[in-house]
């Protein structure tokens, strides 16, 4: 099995569709992320919760890489949220949460699409 750091450079970042990403732990700790680009584990607890209750997110935003989003979208498997020229999507899997960023000129579908496709692969693997 690949390593979480290489889906991060090859299944997100590597397509080009992804600006940054990151793989966590539903307890918020960080199994492998982008240079640079750091998902506090706060930010990764208040992602998932989000999961299953988005109101706070929804109210204050979503922050990643202390970055605030807006959320756009939020369900029991993906949160997307965006701000000016980017944003990003979090797509839960059976053990972790994968995240992915874009900024222009990436686009939000191209974004969403690599980090769906990653999460239902790993789904299907058991992660």
């Amino acid at each position: 099995n690949m390593s979480w750091q290489a889906y991060v450079d090859t299944n997100l970042v590597g397509t080009g569709k992804v600006s940054k990403a990151a793989i966590i732990g539903h307890n918020g700790g960080t199994w492998a992320t982008s240079s640079g680009f750091v998902v506090s584990q706060q930010e990764g607890l208040d992602l998932a919760a989000a999961f299953k209750d988005a109101s706070n997110l929804r109210s204050k935003g979503a922050f990643i890489n202390k970055e605030k989003h807006m959320v756009v979208l939020a369900n029991d498997r993906s949160i997307y949220g965006k701000k000016e020229k980017g944003g990003f999507a979090a797509v839960k899997t059976t053990q972790g949460i994968l995240i992915g960023t874009y900024v222009e000129p990436l686009t939000a579908g191209n974004c969403n699409n690599t980090v769906e496709k990653l999460a239902d692969y790993l789904i299907e693997q058991g992660y």
